[in-house]
């Protein structure tokens, strides 16, 4: 049993081929996909997919950093959050990348959605680029109030270690299968056992087999089998320790 805890099958790259690429995850034993949405438009293709999906994918909604200037209706990302099979408020976030002067913006929605998560009772699912400090002050402000994942987690292992102090789960992607990620290596080796994740990321991040845009759910056991070497165990244990992880922050039945 294997649960892809964050793969874009919102993605409109998926459209046609949706059908076909879940098919292939449930024969290589993929039992769930959490899918985050990630801006306003993809609010809606997320639920559909889990609509059309039930008991497979389970839906996240939230705005990406990248999209907080379109950010200008929290009533209906409200409205999603109150359906019934949202399990966590995401992607979210901060990324303070060189092509992005609205830091100032990018902490205010992701308080507003932190605040959000909060009242509805959900755990959020974080994406953080060049602004791990900045990210953890905001999430220390809230330490013992929230819970949620660091999404690729690409920090170092002091990082990694701070956010699991704050009560968090650090997610693996397709980064750690690649012979030179050291850093992830180390992480991967070092995180306790129940406190990761697994996603593709798909199909965003490639792996060392696989390029980005063919990555999909079933590339999880590329993930778990790299993890598995690192940490010295077998990969049925990555299964049912990241699952049990999965299921237990994001409050899911499979």
């Amino acid at each position: 049993m294997f649960i892809d805890t964050h793969a874009h099958l919102n993605e409109t790259v998926f459209g046609e081929k949706i059908d076909a690429v879940i098919v292939r995850a449930k024969q290589a034993s993929i039992d769930a996909c959490i899918v985050p949405a990630y801006d306003f438009n993809s609010l809606a293709r997320t639920e559909t997919l889990a609509l059309n999906n039930p008991g497979f994918i389970f839906p996240a909604f939230g705005i990406h950093p990248w999209f907080v200037d379109e950010y200008d209706d929290v009533n209906l990302l409200k409205t999603y959050l109150k359906r019934g099979d949202a399990v966590a408020v995401g992607e979210i976030g901060l990324d303070f990348g060189v092509e992005f002067n609205n830091q100032d913006k990018q902490i205010q929605v992701f308080i507003e959605q932190i605040d959000l998560a909060i009242a509805y009772q959900l755990p959020i699912i974080i994406h953080c680029r060049k602004a791990f400090e900045a990210l953890y002050q905001v999430l220390a402000g809230y330490q013992g109030k929230i819970r949620g994942v660091m999404h690729s987690f690409s920090g170092s292992r002091e990082l990694m270690d701070r956010f699991i102090d704050l009560g968090f789960y650090i997610s693996f992607s397709g980064s750690v299968t690649r012979k030179s990620a050291r850093k992830y290596h180390k992480n991967a080796a070092a995180v306790p056992r129940d406190r990761y994740l697994l996603e593709t990321d798909a199909p965003s991040i490639a792996t060392e087999s696989t390029i980005a845009s063919e990555v999909e759910p079933r590339h999880i056991f590329e993930i778990a089998h790299k993890i598995a070497e690192l940490r010295n165990i077998k990969v049925e244990d990555i299964g049912r320790e990241s699952t049990e992880n999965a299921k237990r922050l994001f409050k899911i039945n499979v």
